[in-house]
């Protein structure tokens, strides 16, 4: 028998929650919490219960490895964790819709415990302190707020149609365009595609909701009774943007668990050649290893002390011939059957890479555009003195990416390995020095580098919120949407403000003269594109979906760094301001008629 806490409605009657274990809740978590009316705990359980499922049968497969379903249950609650809390979560339920607490029976079911409570006729008490895991009180207020957000989103029915249009989009979209049948074609349409979708959808509807549902409250006269109570205008902006986050993390859950599941699904189904350049290239978690650089100001220094001891600058000329110098160190050229060497120091990296095959990527830009377009190269690699190195003769086409295969142990004894690429072509070839060539090696799985991603792209959602709720702090629901919007129309246009400013107007230049002409305007909206410039510089490269389409590694640091300069920097400051306005805003005389 278990002991159940006897509630009673005014005009509803009699309610029961379990006082301690649960047995229902335990073996059957989600069924339990949907006729609890416990609508987002159950719809939480139940898509773990299918994901948990899945990784599974993955597992069983030999799709994942064990470390991946161990740490999926490591993170999310069991069916125990069910069992000894959910009696609570029901009981605070019913508290806050009316119920009051009766006293404590002893029965196998909910049903029966009710039965005897009618039976013996239980009257509310006076007082009762219930079980519930005590919050502390600065925290109370902000996941009051946060529960009333989550329970605004589900009313309007946002969750579930975003869910819908997310799982549509994820499922539909790879079947409707065709790849070309190799590895990286069928990933960069699965992956690139999907999670854009994914992150449009997302981003529009936080802007949209994050907007509504602070300016909406505040139209509809709602804010003036929560901002009555004892609760703190900073607390009630904060726990709706903690609503909204962790609604954008379920969302962003589960559209992320259908797309590693559909990648493992239909990567089955190409050719076993195919399959193998995704499990080496593709499905991993690649890092690069890049030749160490000198500091590009030291060198154009030494450079252009050079040329002054020769006498053959102007000092008027400086900063011109300074510039000059700094772009042409950013480049390696190659001549026609000339060649250069890279050493790449591997580091105790050599320790754990002893039996694995890397990746030379390449790129280069050609000078002079031949008639086929392609361009052939010789590629050595392993140290210089030993009698048998690997080579690859070919033809390579310019302004793109290539990657060599490297065979295992092709480095010295102090672990620096040496690629030699020599230029048989009859065209100057130019290696960009943060491009041209970078050593690729595994460094980790797939499944925790996709994990990574989509945490990235959670703190973009999180920066979107913010901006959405600070601009619903002082504007009506039309215009925060409309300035929210802009302001993310202005974000994706960077590389025109970037051109506007490094051209210094924006009438344009005149192809003539050289020279841009000068406006009004150009005194106030250029310092301001430098400003923009400025914040979008510092949160620029912060983009998941190219690193795993290729399959690049997301190291916890870049994670650590987007979330200090997404999240924490920039939202941050967007959230201070959005909470000031908000403390000053009068909400009585909203809607006031003069």
């Amino acid at each position: 028998m278990t002991r159940y806490e006897i509630y009673k409605h005014p005009h509803k009657g009699f309610a029961a929650s379990p006082s301690g274990f649960s047995p229902w809740a335990y073996l059957f978590p989600t069924l339990w919490a949907l006729v609890s009316r416990l609508w987002v705990l159950g719809v939480i359980v139940g898509l773990l219960g299918i994901a948990t499922g899945v990784l599974k049968d993955l597992f069983l497969a030999g799709v994942i490895p064990w470390w991946g379903v161990l740490l999926f249950a490591l993170f999310f609650p069991t069916r125990l964790y069910m069992g000894f809390k959910g009696g609570r979560w029901k009981a605070k339920r019913l508290e806050q819709n009316g119920y009051v607490f009766c006293g404590e029976v002893e029965a196998f079911t909910a049903s029966s415990a009710v039965a005897k409570a009618r039976k013996e006729n239980f009257r509310p008490l006076p007082s009762h302190q219930t079980a519930f895991v005590s919050f502390s009180p600065r925290l109370s207020p902000l996941l009051a707020i946060t529960w009333v957000t989550w329970k605004a989103a589900l009313r309007f029915r946002l969750f579930w149609v975003i869910a819908v249009l997310l799982i549509g989009s994820v499922i539909i979209l790879p079947l409707v365009i065709k790849d070309d049948g190799t590895a990286r074609g069928f990933t960069q349409i699965l992956l690139t595609y999907t999670l854009s979708v994914v992150t449009a959808l997302l981003g529009l509807s936080t802007l949209w909701l994050s907007c509504g549902t602070l300016a909406r409250d505040i139209e509809e006269n709602q804010m003036q009774v929560v901002a009555v109570k004892p609760v703190a205008r900073w607390q009630i902006w904060l726990g709706k943007w903690l609503g909204l986050v962790t609604l954008n993390a379920v969302l962003l859950a589960v559209a992320g668990t259908f797309i590693f599941v559909l990648l493992q699904w239909r990567a089955q189904k190409l050719p076993p050649a195919q399959q193998k350049i995704l499990r080496e290239e593709v499905l991993v978690a690649r890092a690069s290893l890049k030749e160490a650089q000198p500091d590009l100001e030291t060198e154009v220094e030494r450079a252009f002390q050079e040329i002054v001891k020769r006498g053959e600058v102007n000092p008027a000329n400086t900063a011109y011939v300074k510039n000059v110098l700094r772009e042409q160190m950013k480049v390696l050229v190659i001549r026609p059957s000339m060649g250069r060497r890279w050493n790449l120091d591997l580091g105790m990296r050599r320790n754990f890479l002893r039996d694995q095959t890397l990746f030379a990527r390449i790129k280069f830009h050609a000078a002079s555009t031949n008639e086929l377009g392609t361009y052939y190269l010789t590629i050595r690699a392993g140290p210089p003195d030993a009698v048998q190195r690997q080579r690859l003769d070919a033809t390579f086409a310019a302004n793109t990416f290539h990657e060599v295969r490297i065979a295992p142990g092709l480095w010295n004894s102090a672990g620096v390995i040496t690629i030699d690429v020599e230029n048989h072509s009859d065209v100057t070839l130019i290696f960009p020095n943060d491009e041209g060539l970078e050593l690729l090696y595994r460094e980790g799985s797939f499944a925790l580098n996709f994990a990574r991603g989509l945490l990235v792209i959670l703190f973009w959602l999180a920066l979107m919120a913010a901006l959405g709720l600070a601009a619903a702090s002082f504007l009506s629901f039309p215009v925060a949407a409309f300035v929210s919007a802009s302001l993310m129309v202005v974000a994706l246009s960077s590389g025109t403000i970037a051109s506007t400013v490094e051209e210094g107007t924006i009438t344009g230049v005149n192809e003539e003269t050289g020279q841009g002409g000068k406006s009004v305007l150009d005194y106030v909206l250029i310092p301001l594109f430098k400003g923009l410039l400025t914040v979008f510089q510092l949160v620029e490269g912060f983009s998941p979906i190219d690193a795993l389409s290729s399959g690049r590694s997301i190291e916890w640091s870049i994670v650590a760094l987007a979330f200090l300069k997404i999240v924490l920097l920039l939202g941050g400051a967007v959230a201070g301001f959005g909470i000031w306005m908000f403390a000053r805003r009068e909400l009585a005389a909203v809607n006031t008629q003069s």
